[in-house]
C-alpha cells in the first residue's frame, strides 16, 4: 500500500516529501558505506600513512609518496637505518626528500652500475632491503619463508633440526638486520641465512643498502658528542666545517695531526666501534704471521682446532682484505693484532672507499654513492608493480599467516558445520514435539525457553566451562557445539512456523502409512525452508562470530578459531595488517548473506503471509 495516492504524489508537497525520503535513505547509506571505505583504504596503508585521513591512499596518485614508501619498506621501517645509509639525520620518512631526477641523476646511476659489475662486492659490504620486519612484513620476509618452505617440503621440524632452534610455524621465521660494521656482531651460517645470501644475491641495487662506516660514524662518534640538529657544535672544534652533515665523508686513513680532534675520533673509532672485518693492515703480513706464531707459541695444530682450519704452515695464513667475513676467533685474533698496531698502518674498507677509488682511476671527480638517486629511478620506472604490491601487501601477510599458522581456518570450518548441522537437528525435533503433540505446560516450556534470552551468554560460561572440564570435553569440538546445541527464541520461532502448517497435511500422511520421522522430514522440515535457512545463517553467524566462549573452552593454539586467531593477530600487527584480516573475515557472513538474501526473505515473509 502507497503511502500517498498518486494525485499527492504529484503535487509540490508529494515531491517534496519523496525527495526528503530519498535524502534521507541517501544519507543513511553514506553513514555505513563510509566507515566501511576508511577501512579498506587502511588495509592497504603501513605506519608510514596510517594518519592520513583521505579515502584514496596518497601513494595512488602521488609518485613522491610512493617513494617514501620504497623507502620505508627498503629500510625495513627504520628511519635511523636511512639516516646512516644517506649520512644525513631524518625523524620520520615523511620529512624524507625528493631527489632531483634529471640527467646529471642518470649518469651517475649509470656509472655506479657499471662500478657494480666490475667491483663484486663481497656479502657483508650489503644489506638486502625489505627483508627485516614483524608488524608490518615486507615483500622480502615474506619471499625468505617461501623459499624455506619449499626448499624442507613444509616440514618445519627438519628446519628447526638443521638451524638448531625451535621455530613453531613459518610465519614466525624472521631474520635479525645484519649489522656488518658493527665490533659486535657475527651471524651463524644456517639455511636461513645462507637463502638470504642467495636473495641477496639475486637483488636489484636499488634494493640493496651498501654498508656506510660514514653513517656508522657520525651515529656512533659525532651525534652523541654534538648533536644532530645542526652542525653548530661539531664546526667549534673541528678544522673543515660542515654546512650539513651529508657533506661529510670519513677518511680511509688516519686523518692529519691538522685536526686533532677528527683524529682521536677517527682513532677511537677504529679501535673500539668499527667491525675488523672492514679494517685492514696495510704493513708486511710476516707481522700478523709472527704475531700468531707468539700467540699460538708455534703450534700450528692449535690454530687450527682455533680457527677450524687446515693450515700446513704458518706461512699459508693470508693477511685479511676486508673481502672475507672473518668470524670466531680468528677474527678476535686479528682484532687484537690491529689493536697491537699503529694507526697509520690501519686503512678502513668497505663500498664508498671502492667507490670512491674507482671514480679516480676513471678520472672522474669522487661523488658519494648515488643511493638516493638510484632509488628515486627505481620507483619511477616500477610505479604500477609498487602500488600493486603495497595495496596487496597486508592481505597477503593476513593470508600467509592464515593458511600456515595453525588450522584456524579448517577448525572454523568444521565448527560451523558441526554447529549448523546440530542446531538444524535438535531445535527443529523439539519445536515439532511442541507443536505436534500439544503436549501440557508447552507455554510454561516455552516461558523458560524464552527466559533464558534475559541473561548475557557470560553468565553461563563459567558452568559451561566446569561442566565440560569435569567431563573432559575441553580442547575438543565438543565442548565449541554443544552449548550452540539448543536455543530457546529458535525453538520458539519454529514452534510458531510449525503450527502454521495445515494439520491436514500429517492426517493425509498418517492415512498413507508413514511414521513420525517421515512425517517430520518431509512434511514439517521440507515445507519450513525458509524459516530453516533463517535459522541456519543465525547458527553460523553465532559460531563465526564466537570469540570468548571459544578462548576459554578451547584455548590450545591448535583449536584456535578465526575470532580467536584474528585477535592474536591484532596484538602483534601494524593497523594496516588488522584492517585487512577484518576484511577479509568478514568476507564469509558477507557472501552466504549475498548467497542466502532471497531464502532468508521469504522466511520472513511466509510466515506472515500463512
Amino acid at each position: 500500500m502507497a503511502i500517498m495516492s498518486s494525485i499527492e504524489a504529484r503535487s509540490w508537497r508529494g515531491r517534496l516529501l519523496y525527495a526528503a525520503i530519498i535524502l534521507v535513505l541517501c544519507l543513511g547509506s553514506i553513514s555505513i558505506l563510509y566507515p566501511f571505505l576508511t577501512m579498506l583504504s587502511g588495509s592497504v596503508r603501513s605506519d608510514l600513512d596510517q594518519v592520513d585521513m583521505g579515502l584514496i591512499p596518497r601513494y595512488w596518485v602521488d609518485s613522491d609518496m610512493l617513494y617514501r614508501k620504497f623507502l620505508e619498506t627498503k629500510y625495513n621501517q627504520d628511519v635511523s637505518a636511512l639516516g646512516q645509509a644517506y649520512n644525513d639525520t631524518f625523524f620520520s620518512f615523511r620529512d624524507v626528500p625528493v631527489p632531483q631526477a634529471g640527467p646529471a641523476a642518470d649518469e651517475q646511476i649509470a656509472l655506479f652500475r657499471r662500478f657494480l659489475q666490475q667491483a663484486n662486492f663481497p656479502r657483508h659490504w650489503r644489506i638486502l632491503g625489505g627483508t627485516f620486519g614483524t608488524m608490518t612484513v615486507p615483500e622480502g620476509l615474506r619471499e625468505l619463508r617461501k623459499r624455506l618452505r619449499h626448499q624442507f617440503n613444509g616440514d618445519i621440524e627438519a628446519l628447526n633440526f638443521a638451524v638448531g632452534a625451535l621455530i613453531p610455524s613459518w610465519t614466525t621465521i624472521v631474520i635479525a638486520v645484519p649489522e656488518w660494521s658493527s665490533r659486535r656482531f657475527d651471524y651463524a651460517d644456517n639455511p636461513i641465512q645462507q637463502t638470504y645470501f642467495q636473495m641477496l644475491d639475486e637483488a636489484d641495487p636499488s634494493n640493496v643498502q651498501y654498508v656506510s662506516l660514514t653513517g656508522l660514524f657520525l651515529n656512533s662518534m659525532i651525534y652523541p658528542a654534538y648533536g644532530r640538529v645542526n652542525t653548530n657544535a661539531y664546526n667549534a672544534q673541528h678544522q673543515q666545517p660542515l654546512k650539513k652533515w651529508s657533506d661529510f665523508q670519513l677518511s680511509a686513513t688516519v686523518p692529519s695531526s691538522a685536526d686533532q680532534q677528527l683524529r682521536n675520533e677517527w682513532t677511537e673509532f677504529v679501535r673500539k666501534e668499527v667491525n675488523p672485518n672492514f679494517v685492514v693492515f696495510t704493513g708486511d703480513k710476516m707481522a700478523f704471521v709472527t704475531f700468531l706464531q707468539q700467540a699460538y707459541q708455534h703450534h700450528l695444530p692449535k690454530l687450527n682446532d682455533a680457527w677450524h682450519s687446515d693450515y700446513s704452515s704458518f706461512d699459508q695464513i693470508a693477511l685479511p682484505d676486508g673481502q672475507h667475513w672473518l668470524s670466531g676467533q680468528h677474527r678476535l685474533d686479528y682484532q687484537e693484532f690491529l689493536d697491537a698496531q699503529p694507526i697509520e698502518q690501519l686503512r678502513l674498507t668497505g663500498p664508498e672507499y671502492a667507490w670512491r677509488d674507482w671514480q679516480v682511476s676513471q678520472n672522474l671527480t669522487p661523488q658519494p654513492i648515488p643511493a638516493a638517486a638510484m632509488e628515486y629511478a627505481y620507483v619511477l620506472n616500477h610505479t604500477g608493480a609498487l602500488r600493486w604490491t603495497y595495496t596487496i601487501r597486508n592481505y597477503l601477510n593476513v593470508l600467509d599467516q592464515m593458511l600456515f599458522e595453525g588450522r584456524a581456518m579448517v577448525n572454523t570450518l568444521v565448527f560451523c558445520i558441526l554447529a549448523i548441522v546440530v542446531s538444524l537437528l535438535i531445535n527443529p525435533l523439539a519445536a515439532y514435539a511442541m507443536s505436534r503433540y500439544k503436549l501440557p505446560g508447552t507455554y510454561k516450556i516455552l516461558l523458560i525457553l524464552m527466559a533464558t534470552m534475559a541473561f548475557p551468554p557470560m553468565v553461563g560460561m563459567i558452568p559451561q566451562f566446569i561442566i565440560l572440564r569435569k567431563l573432559d570435553l575441553l580442547n575438543t569440538f565438543a565442548a565449541l557445539v554443544l552449548p550452540l546445541a539448543a536455543n530457546g527464541y529458535l525453538i520458539f520461532l519454529l514452534k510458531g512456523f510449525f503450527d502454521s502448517l495445515p494439520g491436514e497435511l500429517y492426517e493425509a500422511a498418517m492415512i498413507d502409512g508413514a511414521g513420525e520421522i517421515r512425517m517430520f522430514f518431509q512434511i514439517a522440515m521440507s515445507l519450513s525452508k525458509p524459516i530453516l535457512a533463517v535459522l541456519a545463517l543465525g547458527t553460523f553467524n553465532a559460531a563465526y562470530s564466537a570469540f570468548l566462549y571459544p578462548l576459554l573452552v578451547a584455548p590450545n593454539p591448535k583449536m584456535w578459531l578465526i575470532s580467536v586467531w584474528l585477535y592474536q593477530f591484532q596484538m602483534n600487527n601494524s593497523s594496516g595488517g588488522v584492517f585487512a584480516s577484518v576484511v577479509i573475515t568478514s568476507l564469509p557472513t558477507l557472501l552466504i548473506f549475498l548467497v542466502t538474501q532471497r531464502t532468508i526473505m521469504r522466511g520472513i515473509v511466509v510466515p506472515t503471509e500463512k
